[in-house]
């Protein structure tokens, strides 16, 4: 089923077309929803009733002059990429139901849904976890490498990396310590010179002269899922999708949203193995490794200083994830 593209948010809401969604309407509800984080997106609720029936929706309307995700990460409605048939095709399975128009406009995009939130849901188990992983497999396998060169407009890997420099979390207080706190503890951690080389890392992809890319999800994590069942586990909040390195999701995802005790190194010979098997072909040792180096970099350079000015370093288990992540970028730097 394909997703109509509407030509205004009025059409969007329009009596005759959500008849469509719901027949035999008699009236809708209208509610603005409060969402936590720093997107100037807006939703609303919608429950439309009929004579015997009733069915909620959910509108997103998303101003991009006023996002400072937005601003920050250069979007200019990447969230619909989605929409387009060359990818579409490749992700219905990922998709499918969650989504029934949209509009986009000079400045501003709107995205009607259907509501799911009954599937929504947090990982708490390590098999939880596998099953999560194998889902992002499967999705990364969906993209060939030629696929890429088609989707120009999406993040980068130095865009990801770039998104909360200094400057740009300057504007915002409570990132802004969070940034500058969590700094201070990595210079302690890696020392000058490490910290010093790792901070004048501005380009990623000029380190590596090769390694394969994918469409990724770029914020890859429980509450962007909707939980169906172990197989079937499908994605929303498209908003900073790109083309790079499937290591970028899976870091990503490892650093953010999995527990601290979890063994890390299972979790990602897990992926690796359910990628290997979904694309037909073991990848090389070299191609995982710059897959790993580049993967660690990026998580690091998008998430660590915040990670450390969060964690409590004198809990054993989150003092072990931290070394995990240093130990692993230590390793990576001091090879470049």
């Amino acid at each position: 089923m394909s997703v109509l593209k509407k030509e205004s948010i009025k059409d969007l809401l329009s009596k005759d077309y959500l008849m469509q969604i719901l027949p035999g309407l008699r009236d809708i509800k209208l509610e603005n929803i409060k969402t936590n984080g720093l997107s100037g997106a807006k939703i609303y609720k919608i429950t439309l009733f009929s004579r015997q029936d009733k069915k909620s929706l959910y509108l997103k309307i998303n101003n991009l002059k006023e996002d400072w995700l937005a601003k920050v990460n250069k979007d200019e409605g990447r969230e619909l990429a989605i929409f387009k048939d060359d990818i579409y095709s490749k992700l219905e399975e990922f998709i499918n139901d969650i989504y029934l128009g949209y509009y986009i406009g000079d400045n501003s995009y709107a995205i009607l849904m259907n509501d799911m939130s009954v599937y929504k849901k947090t990982n708490n188990s390590e098999k939880e976890c596998l099953y999560y992983l194998n889902n992002l497999a499967k999705f990364h396998s969906k993209f060939k490498e030629h696929d890429i060169t088609n989707y120009k407009e999406l993040l980068n890997v130095d865009e990801y990396c770039n998104f909360l420099t200094k400057t740009k979390v300057s504007e915002v207080e409570e990132f802004k310590e969070n940034y500058q706190k969590g700094e201070i503890i990595l210079k302690d951690i890696l020392g000058e010179n490490l910290f010093n080389k790792y901070d004048e890392i501005k380009e990623i992809d000029s380190i590596f002269s090769y390694y394969p890319k994918t469409f990724l999800h770029g914020d890859y994590r429980p509450d962007n899922t909707l939980y169906i069942n172990q197989n079937d586990i499908r994605i929303i909040d498209w908003a900073n999708s790109g083309c790079e390195p499937c290591t970028l999701d899976v870091f990503w995802y490892l650093m953010t949203s999995v527990n601290v005790k979890f063994d890390k190194t299972i979790l990602l010979n897990y992926y690796k193995m359910n990628l290997e098997n979904y694309i037909g072909y073991k990848l090389t040792r070299r191609t995982w490794d710059t897959l790993l180096k580049v993967g660690i970099l990026a998580s690091c350079k998008m998430y660590l200083v915040s990670l450390l000015a969060n964690s409590n370093l004198e809990d054993k288990y989150e003092y072990l994830n931290i070394y995990y992540w240093i130990e692993n970028l230590k390793s990576v730097l001091i090879d470049l």
